[in-house]
């Protein structure tokens, strides 16, 4: 008879704990995207494994949130960018994790972010016997982000990203023109690095063209 109360309070407080950290997720973000802006790589590394430390806690804090494993996984991609050797490989695993169990608990958390980022790190990272990477891998993650959000410009970044990497250039070039002409968005800083990361890469194959 009194099962009832207790079991509605326990759906409840599972519910809440779910959507408990939305303020200090989108702190954490806005803090990498300032922090990405610098150009000193020692101050980054020491800044990024503070955040590395504030995005655990949230994950410890709430370990069924996709947002806070997806957070995590985007730090410690930019650790393992920003690291060397094994502290590298290291970190691209952790993030790996991450981002695939944020994947698992949300297959749309931030709107495919966590798949274009897994994709990145299958791209990026070394293939067997040294890690993980594997181009295959990364095109299925990657089309699969498209799919859920083809106007996202993260994804569409990483589409660009991939495409030149398989030597597709026509369609990296049609990806990376739509990052540039996309309208700013929620956050102007990252949007405004994605923009500047897609000019460099169509400036480099324009100029590539260019040269044959």
């Amino acid at each position: 008879m009194f099962r009832w109360p207790v079991f509605l309070i326990l759906v409840i407080a599972g519910g809440y704990q779910q959507c408990a950290y939305p303020s200090s997720e989108s702190a954490l973000l806005n803090k990498l995207s300032i922090l990405l802006s610098s150009h000193d790589d020692t101050t980054i590394l020491r800044e990024l494994a503070s955040l590395q430390h504030e995005a655990r806690q949230l994950t410890y804090q709430c370990s069924e949130c996709p947002f806070d494993w997806y957070v995590l996984g985007r730090i410690e991609h930019e650790i393992a960018r920003k690291s060397g050797g094994l502290a590298q490989l290291k970190a691209a695993r952790l993030a790996k994790n991450a981002l695939t169990r944020a994947a698992r608990l949300d297959i749309r958390v931030a709107q495919g972010d966590a798949l274009a980022n897994l994709a990145q790190l299958y791209l990026e990272t070394p293939s067997w016997p040294l890690s993980f990477g594997d181009k295959h891998k990364a095109r299925q993650l990657l089309e699969e982000a498209l799919v859920i959000a083809p106007q996202n410009i993260s994804v569409l970044l990483v589409a660009g990203q991939l495409y030149l990497e398989l030597g597709q250039t026509d369609k990296a070039r049609r990806y990376l023109q739509m990052v540039v002409d996309t309208e700013p968005m929620n956050n102007a800083l990252t949007h405004h690095l994605k923009i500047t990361q897609a000019s460099t890469m169509l400036t480099k194959i324009n100029n590539k063209l260019l040269e044959q």
